[in-house]
């Protein structure tokens, strides 16, 4: 994907940046960044919390973190649907019953618009350092 990133940069003549990382140990100092994004990972990475922390580390006072994240649903057919396909996708790093606004305000942010839409599955974020 970062070479995929680079060739697509390139092609729109715009500087890119890209690194490989762990979202869990950033190499950046602390308030280095105005906005971090999170887009359909913090179901992966394996300690969401952590990455929040990170994210919330690296930003700088007033940052936005911007999430796309799919979660778990608040429509009980859904969630019954998720829990039943949780055991199949964990081995593979895929945490179908996680929600970050679970751990958003502990991990320093307070959340300024918040949307569900498929199915309550998936879920955009805005939120602040506070």
């Amino acid at each position: 994907m970062v070479s995929r990133a680079a060739r697509r940069a390139q092609a729109l003549g715009r500087g890119a940046d890209l690194r490989l990382g762990d979202a869990q140990a950033l190499e950046f100092p602390d308030a280095r960044f105005d906005t971090v994004v999170f887009t359909l990972s913090l179901g992966t990475i394996p300690d969401e919390r952590c990455a929040l922390a990170e994210a919330h580390r690296v930003l700088r006072p007033g940052g936005r973190l911007l999430l796309l994240e799919h979660v778990r649903s608040p429509i009980a057919p859904v969630r019954w649907a998720q829990r039943s396909l949780h055991p199949l996708t964990r081995p593979c790093g895929d945490h179908l019953l996680r929600d970050p606004l679970d751990h958003l305000a502990a991990a320093g942010f307070r959340v300024e618009r918040w949307q569900r839409s498929k199915w309550g599955i998936i879920e955009h974020v805005v939120a602040r350092k506070v």
